[in-house]
């Protein structure tokens, strides 16, 4: 919005509207890390036509039949959808059936396309046990021909009908060191910094307190590029001819949001309550390193209900209807 003239005070409103099928325009949030209300994103597939114009290849339809047509879905060549955006089929009888007989910390071998270079690799699957908690399935995929890497990890046997709700108090560098698994569907609230990341986000992930919180600071400094590089010291708040000004004070909240993450990860800032919730229960969060190997021994000499009678004073459960 913008004033005309100052005799009138004259104002107009305006959308902006920043149609990328690369996906890579970016307007900077000015209430980050709240959502900015004036903001609004949505992503789409693109059109085999739109993948022409940047230079991606057509299906082998399309190129038989000399056009493309955006109505066939024919013409759509799969290895231009993103990851996650297609279903890629496998000969399950030939590939998974020994999958019934598979033991638990067995890995089982499969060939995938690789999502970034298209080539023929492997995805590594391992069902495991974690201890006072569930089945989990781990994932891993590693393109020797491109080196694109990716871990994923899903909670396994039948869908709960209830939601969890974890809260752990992390006091100490003991805290940080704490297994965690986040599951695909779980969202993460840290109530002291008012940071909360939506059920969904940054999926499925299996390391230490420490490592999601390196990874979430990771994440919220590429979410907004304007926080880093030369954009977060040299700010044209006003077309002023090239001089720069200095940062607005959203800006330096944003940044000192930042540095307070970072500081939990690096064991500077305690402490605080970590709060995971997951609709589908399964997400965990485990005992300090200390407990996890006193139980781990008791467990090979008593059996694993060592684990049932095991309380941790750090960690509040509780379950709730979706």
């Amino acid at each position: 919005e913008f004033d005309d003239d100052e005799d009138h005070g004259a104002s107009y409103s305006f959308d902006v509207v920043l149609d990328d099928i690369g996906g890579n325009s970016f307007i900077e949030n000015l209430h980050a890390p709240s959502i900015d209300p004036n903001i609004s994103s949505t992503k789409y597939f693109r059109t085999p036509t739109q993948d022409m114009s940047l230079g991606l290849q057509p299906s082998k339809a399309a190129l038989k039949e000399g056009e493309i047509n955006d109505k066939k879905a024919s013409h759509k060549n799969v290895a231009n959808v993103a990851r996650g955006g297609q279903h890629v089929e496998i000969d399950q009888e030939k590939h998974l059936s020994g999958y019934s007989s598979l033991g638990k910390e067995e890995a089982l071998k499969f060939p995938t396309p690789c999502p970034s270079c298209h080539k023929a690799t492997e995805t590594i699957m391992c069902v495991i046990d974690i201890p006072h908690f569930k089945e989990s399935i781990i994932m891993s995929l590693l393109c020797e021909n491109c080196g694109y890497k990716s871990n994923e990890i899903k909670g396994g046997g039948a869908i709960p009908s209830h939601g969890s709700k974890i809260k752990l108090c992390v006091n100490d560098t003991e805290d940080l060191k704490r297994e965690i698994l986040k599951s695909d569907t779980a969202g993460v609230q840290i109530a002291e910094i008012e940071l909360e990341l939506d059920e969904g986000g940054l999926g499925g992930v299996y390391t230490t307190v420490e490592g999601l919180l390196n990874k979430m600071h990771r994440c919220l400094t590429l979410a907004n590029p304007f926080s880093s590089g030369d954009a977060a010291t040299k700010q044209h708040l006003f077309n002023d001819g090239g001089q720069f000004s200095e940062p607005s004070a959203q800006h330096l909240k944003y940044i000192d949001f930042l540095t307070k993450v970072k500081e939990m990860a690096e064991g500077k800032y305690f402490p605080f309550t970590l709060i995971v919730s997951d609709p589908l229960c399964n997400s965990f969060i485990g005992p300090v390193p200390r407990d996890a190997i006193a139980l781990s021994l008791q467990a090979e000499k008593e059996g694993k209900q060592c684990y049932a009678a095991y309380v941790d004073s750090g960690i509040q459960y509780e379950e709730y209807e979706r």
